[in-house]
């Protein structure tokens, strides 16, 4: 569901292939209190490499990938290491900027933002990703409080990532129905008790 949302606007194997990783990665992490950081980012090199098989470009994207990890685990300046992994102006750099970030600083969300975002390149997008992935992988208890402070649409969005987790438990083939759900998601006329 990934690929297929970036496709939208990014028709290019290196635009929703990335995607599709990062989706993974996501869902994954969020999903399993006992998988490591750099065992989700395994699973889903093996998974993309066998969902994608064929595809022109997916070498590019995997070579990243490793690169990354390798880099997590050198010690290394982080603008060296992430200028080696490219300027995050593509998806498959802004992916490997992020996995890298979140790797080397994976049980410190405040360390791996910084590492995302203090570099030359589209360090918005490359820190929005790591976010998301640590986001996902330390859940919000282990997000400074400085970042959640102000944040805009805090409860939406806290209520979108629920719903994410859970997932929608209906299907075309099953009887079950969820009226929230379609009210939120599918007729788009929800609103929130107060």
């Amino acid at each position: 569901m990934g690929a297929n949302a970036a496709a939208l606007t990014h028709g290019h194997e290196l635009g929703y292939i990335p995607a599709a990783a990062l989706a993974y990665v996501i869902s994954i992490v969020s999903h399993s209190d006992s998988i490591s950081l750099y065992e989700a980012v395994a699973d889903m090199s093996a998974a993309v490499s066998r969902r994608y098989e064929g595809a022109e470009h997916l070498s590019e994207l995997l070579i990243l990938i490793d690169r990354a990890v390798e880099l997590s685990h050198a010690d290394m300046d982080d603008v060296e290491a992430i200028h080696m992994l490219g300027q995050g102006w593509v998806a498959e750099e802004t992916l490997a900027i992020a996995l890298y970030c979140a790797l080397k600083y994976s049980d410190d969300f405040d360390k791996a933002l910084v590492a995302a975002v203090n570099h030359n390149g589209d360090s918005d997008s490359t820190g929005a990703v790591t976010g998301n992935i640590l986001g996902a992988y330390l859940g919000l208890s282990a997000i400074p409080e400085k970042y959640l402070k102000n944040l805009e649409l805090r409860d939406v969005i806290l209520e979108i990532a629920d719903d994410l987790y859970s997932g929608c438990k209906m299907s075309e083939y099953g009887s079950y129905r969820d009226e929230t759900w379609l009210s939120k998601y599918v007729y788009c006329t929800y609103a929130p008790k107060r």
